[in-house]
């Protein structure tokens, strides 16, 4: 499921001519599509609309069941849903290995939901569907320092960050786990980091670094079974920054090395707040932020993105999402 080269998804639209009367709304229900979907595709700032103004209509989901060996127009109409979305699927009408993959990993994000067994069915056009009605998208920067990985802005199941490498720094345990990896980038930076830290008299642990999507999966299905409000600080699958390989959770043997608000209480965490922009990183998920982040205030994760950047978003007091202009409300 690798991201199209050119970022031009392939799919077909329907161009619409507006009459006097229409509204995003009225024509969004005429086509069974959501008001976000047709201003996402016309590119529209607002809901303004003009008699005689051309909108594209984007793709909408079919009706039925679906699975491996399935063809025709109704699977050309998901593959085309699947396009729009941001997945790189061929729309022939045929429902192979990479559109039963593709929705497989969506599956695995509601596992609360549906099984994750690449059938396409209603409980899963329902999921899709509300996927489109609040803009979700698959990320096409993910080895850009910023890129924007959130609850509306996921990674490909199949991406894997380049140049993974085991930062030199203290863990909390000792034998290797996938989650001591880290960009090589962000993992330098982080050597230098926890090198100030020591000089200064600051004792800090690593706890997660990069989570793959399927330990991703594994990690949110056991957490909404155990929390069904879960989804406040568990990220479902391809929309933690873990997976980047620039995020990563720290915290210190003051707090018995748990991943608790009350590290921001601390020395430490107080220290880790202050100095992580001096070397490219910033307190992803900050305090009374929570309506823009989506998630709860969490002081130990931490998200490299470079110096200037880090700088920027910390003295002015913002998130990356503020930084970057891309706030949802």
């Amino acid at each position: 499921m690798q991201q199209h080269n050119d970022w031009l998804p392939d799919y077909r639209v329907t161009n619409y001519k507006v009459k006097p009367g229409d509204t995003l709304y009225l024509i969004a229900k005429r086509f069974k599509t959501h008001i976000s979907a047709i201003k996402k595709i016309n590119k529209l700032k607002s809901n303004i609309l003009f008699v005689g103004q051309y909108l594209k209509i984007p793709p909408t989901l079919p009706d039925g069941i679906y699975v491996i060996g399935s063809t025709g127009p109704s699977v050309k109409k998901l593959q085309e849903v699947l396009s729009f979305i941001g997945f790189d699927v061929n729309n022939d009408g045929y429902y192979g290995p990479v559109t039963s993959k593709i929705i497989k990993g969506l599956q695995q994000k509601f596992p609360e939901i549906v099984i994750d067994d690449g059938v396409y069915g209603p409980k899963t056009k329902k999921i899709i569907d509300n996927l489109l009605s609040v803009n979700y998208e698959i990320v096409r920067n993910p080895e850009s320092r910023t890129v924007l990985v959130n609850k509306l802005n996921a990674l490909n199941p199949d991406y894997v960050p380049k140049n993974l490498i085991v930062p030199e720094i203290p863990f909390s345990f000792t034998e290797f786990r996938p989650q001591k990896l880290m960009r090589a980038d962000a993992a330098n930076a982080l050597e230098a980091l926890f090198a100030k830290a020591k000089q200064e008299g600051i004792e800090l642990n690593a706890i997660s670094g990069y989570r793959s999507y399927e330990y991703q999966h594994k990690l949110f299905s056991r957490n909404i079974k155990a929390n069904p409000k879960a989804n406040l600080f568990s990220s479902r699958p391809g929309e933690s920054e873990h997976q980047t390989g620039l995020a990563i959770d720290i915290s210190s043997p003051s707090v018995d090395n748990r991943l608790v608000q009350s590290l921001g209480e601390t020395k430490e965490g107080k220290w880790l707040e202050a100095n992580a922009p001096e070397f490219g990183f910033i307190i992803r998920f900050p305090k009374e932020k929570e309506n823009i982040t989506r998630y709860r205030y969490e002081p130990w994760h931490i998200r490299y993105v470079g110096k200037d950047v880090a700088k920027r978003i910390m003295d002015n007091n913002l998130t990356l999402e503020e930084y970057l202009g891309k706030v949802n409300n």
